[in-house]
């Protein structure tokens, strides 16, 4: 027996599959730490190497509709959840109560429209045509996360510039799920004049009235069954409600047509301003180690290293536009705030990296077949080059802003 054979026999058995997925993921995340990179790289990476030698041996095909087959279609049911779990998490991270500033919105919106505006030019004129739109949408979202371990280890974290990228980052998240939706559908081509309008009201009418809605009504509902759980000794009642909660919201933004992880994004912004949200954040991160590393890595494993290489010089263009749009079209507005030129350009910086949200809208432009493997490995490769670029970038300008860093 060959190897491709022995390979293809144990990896036809979900089990090992998810067994394999899950241990490489975990070394890996333990192997980029030591070199202070953050995990969803090293679950991308595994991933894009996965991919790459399934290729090679063959064991990645073509389906009857011409698109790669690449896991089981149990193991791509649990990435999915990932997907949600993950959107639902940074929602319960995000209270808009406390960052809901006049800086916070400039700087964010800025960060949104130049981005999306200048990536859809770009893509366009490399030829992408109506992909260019989803293109553009997927240099909104920025990854704080990568922004906020660079702040914590230089000491950054309570000043100014930080609050002011945590609450922009936070808007910017709101503001991508908006453009997320109107992208989607302008570029699968089934919207006119009035459907486009429609599906804007729709988008903005169900991030605000379901986080008003649900901070209201469902948060309360919530407390009262955890309360009855607890006296039945069943304290799980509650979180179990919350995961209800979040699925019925996916559920209601794809029947809408705006995206399942958009209502999970919403969901999780329901519970963030509320009592619950420790213990619901406690109760996620179990799913999070199980979920969201085979999401990354099922991400890794759909990139196409061909594919990169085909189009290396767009994905060099459009990761350089992808740096200068946020600098330019956060800095510009944080400058106008009143925060000094350096504290500018940190912010600027700061809201650089794209990741998490990034790569989840190039997930689904690619399971939705907005986009092909080519643009999706493309948009990948410009995620993990803006998240390994913008640290250096960060702290250089950190260091050189000085004084003005702490006193603005």
């Amino acid at each position: 027996m060959d190897l491709p054979s022995i390979v293809d026999t144990l990896l036809g058995d979900v089990w090992f599959e998810l067994t394999f997925l899950l241990v490489v993921s975990l070394f890996a995340s333990f192997i980029f730490a030591r070199f202070g990179q953050p995990k969803v790289i090293a679950y991308i990476v595994v991933g894009v190497v996965i991919g790459f030698a399934f290729r090679e041996i063959g064991l990645i095909t073509l389906g009857d509709s011409g698109e790669e087959e690449t896991l089981p279609e149990v193991v791509m049911l649990l990435a999915q959840l990932g997907s949600i779990v993950l959107l639902f998490m940074i929602g319960l991270e995000c209270d808009l109560k406390e960052i809901y500033t006049k800086r916070s919105i400039l700087i964010a919106a800025g960060g949104v429209i130049i981005p999306w505006i200048a990536g859809y030019i770009i893509a366009d004129l490399f030829g992408y045509g109506t992909d260019a739109i989803f293109i553009g949408a997927t240099l909104v979202a920025t990854s704080v996360a990568v922004t906020a371990s660079v702040m914590s280890e230089i000491g950054m974290i309570g000043t100014p510039v930080a609050y002011a990228i945590v609450g922009a980052a936070v808007v910017d998240d709101i503001l991508g799920m908006v453009v997320l939706a109107i992208s989607r559908g302008l570029t699968e081509g089934n919207l006119d004049a009035v459907g486009l309008v429609l599906l804007l009201v729709g988008a903005v009418a169900f991030v605000v009235l379901g986080a008003w809605l649900g901070s209201h009504f469902l948060t309360k509902l919530v407390f009262m069954v955890q309360v009855s759980g607890y006296k039945r000794k069943m304290p799980q009642s509650g979180f179990v409600l919350v995961l209800a909660i979040a699925m019925l919201y996916s559920f209601i933004a794809e029947v809408i047509q705006i995206s399942a992880i958009v209502g999970a994004f919403v969901a999780g912004t329901v519970f963030a301003g509320s009592a619950l949200r420790d213990g619901i954040m406690k109760g996620m991160k179990y799913l999070e180690a199980l979920f969201v590393p085979l999401f990354f890595v099922s991400l890794g494993i759909a990139v196409n290293l061909e594919g990169i290489a085909d189009a290396l010089l767009f994905g060099l263009v459009l990761t350089a536009v992808a740096i200068i749009t946020k600098v330019v079209g956060c800095g510009l507005p944080a400058r106008a705030t009143g925060m000094s030129w350096w504290d500018s350009m940190a912010i600027g910086i700061g809201m650089t990296p794209r990741l998490e949200i990034a790569l989840v809208i190039a997930y689904v432009g690619l399971s939705n077949g907005i986009i092909d493997s080519e643009i999706y490995s493309v948009v990948v490769f410009m995620g993990l080059a803006t998240a390994l670029v913008a640290p250096s970038m960060l702290r250089r300008s950190l260091r050189r802003g000085g004084h003005a860093l702490l006193s603005s």
